[in-house]
């Protein structure tokens, strides 16, 4: 895909992603934190977090970014991240009626820790991307208490743990 092209349906843009990703692997040389667009009508929006290996603080960030995607009325997301076994790049899109998940087998140099390259995209059943992950799409708007606002600010604002970069403008936004 021509990077100049923009991708023409949802799967497409899943597999944009999923190359975007793997652009910023070869660039820093690192593995990455799971990266995630949200598609808003306001324009989409980028967050990169961490994982913590600790199961809660895992589901307090999903609870965080949910909440999110509810505040933006998020039409679809996707993520990017990098797995262990099988040593590739991962993503998924979710959409209200589409998911798409697909990888790239990583190439690497013969030093171990050196990216070199990315293969071709597979294309992997829907049935695959994990229910947590899919059920961050808020299915209905809601009313956010002041309490919410607040939090979102401290996730997700101009000085969160992870702010919220608009794409089209590339600034960090407040909630």
């Amino acid at each position: 895909m021509h990077r100049d092209v923009e991708p023409a349906t949802f799967r497409n843009f899943v597999e944009a992603d999923l190359r975007r990703a793997a652009r910023l692997v070869i660039k820093i040389q690192d593995e990455i934190d799971p990266q995630i667009r949200i598609a808003t009508p306001e324009g989409d929006y980028w967050i990169a977090v961490q994982l913590s290996p600790n199961e809660n603080e895992r589901q307090n960030i999903f609870g965080y970014l949910a909440t999110y995607m509810a505040w933006k009325q998020a039409l679809a997301f996707t993520v990017a991240c990098e797995l262990v076994a099988p040593d590739c790049i991962w993503c998924c899109g979710i959409a209200r009626n589409e998911r798409h998940a697909c990888m790239a087998q990583i190439e690497r140099s013969r030093r171990p820790w050196t990216y070199k390259n990315f293969g071709l995209t597979e294309w992997l059943p829907s049935s695959s991307i994990d229910p947590i992950i899919a059920e961050l799409l808020p299915t209905r708007s809601r009313a956010m208490t002041p309490k919410e606002i607040s939090e979102l600010q401290e996730w997700f604002g101009v000085d969160g743990k992870f702010p919220a970069v608009h794409l089209a403008s590339g600034e960090v936004r407040g909630v």
